[in-house]
């Protein structure tokens, strides 16, 4: 199917994007490439989830804490999620990608794609994402990352779309996970490092497929799913009919974060994080749970998401 690829302003950003008669994606390309809407032209309902204020965007810098920038809408992590000393490199939180201004490639916009290629400033990598729509009218984002190193690389990808609550939404995870391994969080029962709680009933009463979490109206809980042998996940409204849909190839891609905040910081949000690798931080997913994905010296890897939108 055909997009529109539209532009527009917000905050005094620009923004690019693309309309299906199902979905319209915006993103920034100035703030890392974030995706800071995205919408079902059907039901009207904004999956991205931003801050309640009128200036919900601002600039952040390489190295910033990713806690103090927007964190509206979806971020691509690479190469870790957690800040740690890997390889005697300081790898920032939550990655080298998302505080750099991206460039999309004018030839690829000009065929209704969203396409940018991001050289890392301490990393040996290149990051590449280029989104276009599928045949159903949603979004299919393509991904390369390239080592320009002279030895292979560990690392850890992680998607991390930030997604709107609304009432009576509900979770679906693959149908073989049965246990969430915990990264961390907050909240009225022990949270710890490597944890494991049970799917979807952690505790009686606590429902993780209904976006539930101990402690609530606040807390906040990260875990993953891994590795899974079915590259889907979604959030679905039976009262809207809203049904937001990610799939990809867990031979490539094993690894299934969840995020899900209920009040911490004032915020109400969860996320679907598919990931290479996990914990979130590459040093402990490499030396503690040893999952983590390697590029080959001049080789790439290449993975996709579909996105899709009722």
């Amino acid at each position: 199917m055909n997009a529109e690829v539209f532009s527009r302003m917000e905050q005094g950003f620009a923004v690019t994007g693309l309309r299906t008669a199902r979905a319209e994606l915006a993103m920034v390309p100035a703030l890392g490439g974030r995706i800071i809407s995205l919408r079902s032209r059907r039901t009207g309902r904004e999956w991205c989830w931003h801050r309640e204020r009128p200036d919900w965007l601002w600039v952040s810098r390489p190295g910033d804490d990713f806690g103090k920038g927007p964190q509206a809408g979806v971020d691509e992590c690479v190469p870790s999620v957690a800040a740690c000393d890997w390889r005697g490199r300081k790898i920032p939180d939550h990655g080298e990608v998302w505080a750099e201004a991206w460039t999309l490639d004018p030839a690829a916009l000009a065929a209704g794609r969203l396409s940018a290629s991001v050289p890392m400033r301490i990393s040996p990598l290149v990051f590449e994402r280029a989104i276009h729509a599928d045949a159903e009218g949603g979004f299919v984002f393509d991904y390369a990352l390239t080592n320009r190193g002279a030895a292979a690389e560990e690392f850890l990808w992680c998607l991390h779309p930030l997604f709107t609550i609304a009432p009576g939404d509900r979770l679906e995870l693959p149908p073989e996970v049965a246990e969430l391994r915990l990264n961390g969080g907050l909240g009225d029962r022990p949270m710890n490092f490597g944890d494991t709680w049970k799917y979807p009933e952690p505790f009686p009463g606590v429902r993780l497929d209904r976006l539930e979490t101990p402690g609530m109206p606040r807390g906040c809980v990260k875990g993953f799913a891994s590795p899974v042998c079915t590259g889907r996940a979604a959030l679905a409204n039976d009262a809207t009919g809203d049904r937001l849909e990610l799939k990809w190839d867990a031979a490539v891609v094993p690894y299934l974060g969840l995020w899900l905040n209920r009040g911490h910081a004032g915020f109400h949000h969860v996320a679907l994080e598919p990931a290479t690798g996990a914990p979130d931080s590459l040093t402990d997913a490499v030396q503690k749970w040893r999952q983590f994905a390697t590029v080959a010296a001049g080789a790439t890897v290449r993975w996709s998401v579909r996105w899709c939108i009722a």
